[in-house]
Formats: structure tokens, sequence, C-alpha cells
């Protein structure tokens, strides 16, 4: 992997935005990563978005206003006056997730080509984290992330322009076919465990259907693949089977009344393993989870190896759970990762992951609030109420807690628990 340089430049492309476009451009200045330019390629705006675009003109690298043939020739526009070593979009209408989005692109960024994470999904009725998946091979059949949530190097975007001669036949799918192609030339792609941007649902691209035509076009090169047609079938019946009022009630048995009202009934925690694992929760070797325990969208829970949950715990995976190894979670613990939004006028749903990493130690009645990670082999107190991301080795205690010591490392032992009827 040749060594490459720092600076990223990050492409906005906008047309008669100007609801959105200042908050776009703000996410951009917000970004505590110092090596960056800006370019904003406006496709002729005229309802006042080139007069907020004008009033950040000393701080871009470049802009204009002018016609174009949609926002993939924007974007190459963009592509052509970029100077940086790598490259990343932020679409009008969507913002990095925090400050340090950038930064978090950045970390071990010489390992790869395009570097990607995770992003966040917001509408009227929701904000809700979407995980991009560490699995590349899954390019073959679908996208693994959002393009806005990733970084090219800028000399291999400049090899991969989006094909405007190819928009009739893949329509708004341009950019999937870019990162395919990529993929498919042997380029690197690493994930980073952060979410870098986020986005609205609304928009051209917001067509279930649609989009599953255009990705199974899109990864056949225009041919016939009978396992991408059978991925793409399953995909097609899924999405209306979701939309119909038996998949709701379907749903409501297997993920809430099986798990919630019949397997605490079960004494015999290998029948209630199998049936978590068959609806999809990930349960590592010698985990344990003990009989009362209300569990909430318990597909979205991944338990690593010897991992233990005690009685009485309420465990809300809306937002994804994720144990690492030996953790061990006592009496009563509340795991929170759905809430709202007091000031939306919706009421609108927030669900961000709680992130649990090995050797951590829950005591009895504590609360972890959502989009908190704990690190390797932290304890948090009984009773304590957590609100932010815990330091490994860390002891924490309090509401809101608070670092109360240090715990010992060269931690060796496993959290098993084998007692029958339990």
């Amino acid at each position: 992997m040749e060594k490459i340089g720092n600076k990223i430049s990050v492409i906005t492309v906008v047309f008669n935005d100007v609801t959105h476009i200042r908050e776009t451009m703000e996410s951009f200045f917000s970004q505590t990563w110092e090596e960056k330019e800006y370019i904003v390629i406006d496709g002729g705006s005229t309802d006042g978005t080139v007069d907020i675009i004008r009033e950040y003109g000393d701080k871009l690298a470049f802009w204009c206003s002018e016609k174009d043939e949609g926002i993939y020739d924007a974007m190459n526009k963009g592509i052509s006056h970029a100077t940086g070593n790598w490259i990343n979009f932020l679409n009008s209408g969507d913002v990095f997730t925090n400050a340090s989005s950038l930064s978090h692109l950045m970390n071990d960024c010489s390992l790869a080509d395009i570097v990607y994470g995770n992003s966040v999904e917001i509408n009227q009725d929701h904000i809700i984290a979407v995980e991009a998946s560490d699995n590349v091979n899954i390019m073959e059949y679908t996208p693994i992330y959002r393009h806005g949530s990733s970084m090219v190097k800028s000399t291999i975007q400049r090899k991969f322009l989006f094909d405007i001669s190819q928009k009739e036949k893949y329509g708004y799918s341009l950019d999937w076919l870019c990162i395919f192609n990529m993929y498919k030339k042997g380029y690197t792609f690493k994930k980073v465990p952060y979410y870098i941007q986020s986005y609205s649902r609304d928009g051209s691209s917001n067509n279930p259907l649609q989009s599953i035509y255009y990705i199974y076009k899109v990864t056949t090169q225009g041919g016939f693949s009978f396992k991408k047609s059978l991925f793409a079938c399953k995909k097609v019946v899924g999405h209306i089977l979701t939309s119909t009022r038996l998949y709701r009630w379907l749903t409501a048995c297997a993920l809430e009344f099986i798990p919630n009202d019949v397997l605490p009934h079960i004494p015999f925690w290998r029948i209630r393993r199998w049936y978590f694992r068959h609806i999809k929760m990930q349960v590592g070797e010698k985990s344990f989870i003990m009989k009362k325990n209300y569990i909430i969208t318990p597909n979205r829970l991944h338990i690593g190896n010897y991992s233990h949950i005690n009685h009485g715990c309420l465990i809300d995976c809306r937002g994804g759970i994720f144990i690492g190894n030996n953790v061990s979670i006592s009496y009563n613990v509340n795991l929170i990762t759905g809430g709202h939004d007091i000031n939306s006028k919706t009421f609108q749903g927030r669900y961000f992951p709680i992130k649990i990493n090995d050797n951590v130690w829950l005591c009895a009645g504590c609360t972890i609030l959502q989009g908190v990670t704990i690190g390797e082999g932290a304890v948090i107190a009984a009773g304590a109420v957590v609100t932010k991301d815990v330091p490994e080795y860390t002891i924490m205690g309090g509401i809101p807690a608070h670092e109360l010591g240090k715990r010992n490392r060269g931690l060796d032992y496993h959290c098993i628990w084998d007692y029958p009827l339990t």
C-alpha cells in the first residue's frame, strides 16, 4: 500500500435546497480534522441557495453555480476540482454525525483504498443508527454502507468517475455502480466503527423495489446470475411481506410474545438458545441468558463467548446491542437503546446502539443509555446511570456515572453459568 497524504476533499452537490444547505455546510466547518478542503457544486439554483453559498465563499476551495446534467455530473465536476488525497461526498440535506467524523474516517486509512463507516437515518418518525457490514464479500450482491459515509483515495476516484452515459440504465444507482466496479477491481475496503453521516430517508432513491432492481442490474452488469436473482427475489418478497398486517402479527409473535411470554417458562437454556439463534440473535459459545429478562427486538442482540445475563434485566435492542466476551451483567440491569427527542413536534424516536466490550462487569441495577460504549475491562457500580462512553478498565458509579477508580489489567477469566433449570 503506497503512502498517501491526509488531506480530505469534501464535495457537496446541491440544487434548490435553501432549507438545508446551510446546515450541511456548517457540519463541514465544524469538523476538527484540519487537513481538509470544501467544494460546493450548485446546479443553478434559483431559490436563494446560491446566496447562502456565497456567504461562505472565502472558506471554500471552489464553488460554482451553473446548469449540469444532474447529481452525478455535478459530483464528477467536484472531483475535477479536488486537490485532496481523499474524497468524500456530503450531499445537501446530509450532515456529518459529529465533529470528529472526518477524523474517524482517517483511522487506519493507510490500510485501505476505501474507508467507510456507519450512518444515521432520519425521518419524521425516528432517528436510527444504521450499521454498515464489515463483510466486504456481501458487495457481490448488495451495498454494505451508505456512499456519503465513506471516503476514497482521490487517485482511485478519478479512475472511477460516475458514468453518466449509463444513467438511463442504472438510474440513481450510478454511485453503487462506481463502488461495485472498485470492489470488482480488487481495491481494499476497511470499516471504521463510527457513525460518519446522518441522512434523510426521503429523496429520489427512497424507492425500495426500484432500488433492488437497480442493484441487481449493477451486480450482474446487465447479465444474469441465478444466485443474484434469488437474492433479489428474497429482497422483493421481504419488502412486500413487511408491508402487510400479517407480517406485523408474525413479527410480534416471534420477537415479542415468544421471547418474553413463552421462553421464560422453559427452564432449559439449550431450547431457549436454539430459538434465539433461529430469530437471528447472535449468541456465542458458553454464553447464557437467564429466564426472566425482558428483551425488545432480540434479533438485534449480539453476544460473544462466555458472557452471562442475570435475571430481571431490561434489554432494549431496538438500536442494536453488542456484548463482547466474558461480560457479566448482573440482576436488574437496564440497557436502553431507544428513546425520543423531547423537542420534536412529532415526538421523534431515537435509536442508537450500545457496545459493551470484553471483560466488562455491569453491577446490579445499573442503567446504560443509548449510544454508549463501555471500554474493555470496565466496571459499572450498582445503581449507576451511564450517559457517556466509559474508558477501558475504569470503575464508574453514581448518577450520572463518574470515575471512581481503575481496575487491574491482565484479566484472565470466563463468565460461566451452568446451574440447571435457570
